[in-house]
């Protein structure tokens, strides 16, 4: 019987992971302490290995992907299982819940009883929405996040790729 590959909380202050690059294709075997993939968080990056041995059966997280806590991006098995059905609803009902609480985050300045039907972009306290990967090159190039949000023009969460067109358009 296989087993679902699962973001833990490595961190205290760990939400949500970038998955960058898959290292292992479905169908492909997969040792022990062999990596799977390449996981980016706001602070470090590295690789994730399998603790245990089997062929990697589904993947349910495309590389470039940001998934919260508790996300399972793969399931290991025998050779041709079929990982159980109910993943896919799971993951799905995390990510909203996640979303959820992202916007509860973002609107915790505004008034009571007012409902925000998206999440601000900038918080109260300037804190603007973005992914890890995004956070973290942002940070290396010296761009500021809330410079890249007003720029794109949009509500939603920055991207490494709203952060490199910004840096691109700007002729860093």
């Amino acid at each position: 019987m296989g087993e679902p590959i699962i973001i833990e909380k490595w961190a205290e202050n760990l939400e949500e992971v970038t998955l960058n690059l898959w290292l292992k294709q479905e169908g492909e075997a997969v040792a022990v302490g062999e990596s799977l993939c390449e996981i980016i968080t706001e602070k470090v990056t590295f690789e994730y290995e399998a603790q245990t041995a089997g062929h990697l059966c589904k993947q349910y997280a495309s590389e470039g992907s940001t998934v919260p806590v508790g996300y399972v991006i793969a399931w290991l098995g025998e050779q041709g299982e079929a990982p159980p059905r109910h993943i896919l609803e799971e993951n799905a009902g995390l990510v909203v819940e996640y979303r959820d609480r992202l916007k509860i985050d973002f609107n915790e300045g505004a008034e009571e009883g007012r409902e925000c039907a998206a999440p601000e972009p900038v918080a109260a306290t300037g804190a603007v929405a973005a992914s890890p990967v995004a956070r973290r090159l942002a940070r290396e190039a010296g761009v500021s996040l809330a410079d890249v949000l007003a720029w794109r023009g949009g509500a939603e969460r920055l991207s490494e790729a709203d952060v490199r067109a910004y840096r691109e358009a700007q002729g860093k």
